[in-house]
Formats: C-alpha cells, structure tokens, sequence
C-alpha cells in the first residue's frame, strides 16, 4: 500500500508541476461593492523602477478609461523610493502625505513571495523508473534517481486600501496572482492587470 503511495504520488507530481500555469482569486468587500471610487492611487511595490513605471502607467490609463481619476505614485510622490522595510513613523506620513492630496482609495502591487521546489520532470525514464518499487523485491523508492528541475512560484497581489476607513487595517479588495513556471515575468504583470480590470470593471 505505501508502495503504491509513492508510485501515484511520483506521477501526480511529473504530470501536474512541470507545465506553466498562472491562476488568480478575487475578492471583493461590500465596501467596495457599494462604494463608486472616483479617484485612487497607483503605488508598485518594486524596486525596480523600470517595472513600476510601467505598471503604473498601464493601470492608471484603464481605469482612466473607466472615469477614474488615477494618480501614479512615480509621478504623484517622485522622492518616494522603494524599502523592503517601511517603519509605522513613515506609513502614517504618507497617509498624511495622500491626505493633503485628496486621496483615499490607494492600490498597492506587490509580490508577496517566490519559492523555487525541485520536482520530478515528465519523462520516459521517470515514469519507467517510477515503476520499479511496484515490482516485488524490487528496489527500494530511495534507489531510484529521476530528473528533476526547478520550478519558481511567484504570488503576487494588488489590494485596495480606503485610508479613510481607520476601524480596521484590512484592504477593501484584492487580486491575488500565483504563476509557475512562467517563460516571462510579462506574464504575471499582465496576467495582475487583467484582474485588476475585472475588480474595477463593474465598480
């Protein structure tokens, strides 16, 4: 029986981890539902600035399109740069900073994690190799060497956040994009664009 584990647990891992494959949930609050917003920043997360730049542009001009006033932080706060840690004294003074502003509605983009796993790859000698542990007195699952690459997952999120509403520090949407194997990081920026679009569509 462990066997036979093993065996099913090899051949779900060659067949369902070594394709490409980009997924995506939304979530939306009732405030958001219900709430029209009219004006809202774009802040990417990156220190790439290239990368921020570009995503910023690329959102700020649909949800233009969607008559939303949309502010770029590159352009918006140019002297705000990227931190990997940002202490509690200087998030209050950019909440301050938007305030002054008249900005509420703030839509954070970043990545939240990357994991590199190593899997067993899809392959003749794998699925043949995977099969000696079946055999009686066959060899140990421990004797048995397979090809294996790596495979890099990327989590990435947008989360909309009403700076406005202080009872609780939780965003009022978000879209969370998790890609593996991807031949282009391109893929996950448009693949994160394209779900903000659904989370704003009928806003």
């Amino acid at each position: 029986m462990k066997k036979t584990i093993l065996f099913i647990s090899i051949i779900f891992i060659m067949v369902g981890c070594s394709s490409s494959k980009i997924t995506a949930t939304n979530w939306v609050s009732d405030d958001f539902k219900n709430e029209p917003i009219d004006k809202i920043l774009i802040f990417a997360n990156t220190e790439d600035r290239d990368l921020q730049m570009a995503f910023e542009k690329e959102t700020a001009a649909y949800l233009t399109q969607q008559g939303i006033t949309s502010l770029q932080t590159h352009v918006t706060f140019p002297d705000l740069t990227y931190k990997e840690v940002i202490t509690q004294e200087e998030i209050n003074s950019f909440i301050n900073d938007c305030q002054e502003k008249n900005i509420s509605k703030i839509l954070f983009a970043n990545k939240k994690s990357i994991s590199v796993d190593t899997v067993a790859v899809k392959s003749l000698n794998n699925y043949m190799n995977s099969l000696q542990p079946l055999i009686i007195d066959g060899p140990d699952q421990s004797d048995v060497e397979l090809e294996t690459e790596e495979i890099t997952t990327y989590i990435v999120e947008a989360a909309v956040y009403d700076i406005n509403k202080t009872t609780e520090d939780k965003p009022i949407a978000t879209t969370t994009v998790t890609a593996s194997n991807v031949e282009s990081l391109d893929q996950i920026k448009d693949r994160l664009l394209k779900e903000i679009k659904k989370l704003f569509k009928n806003n």
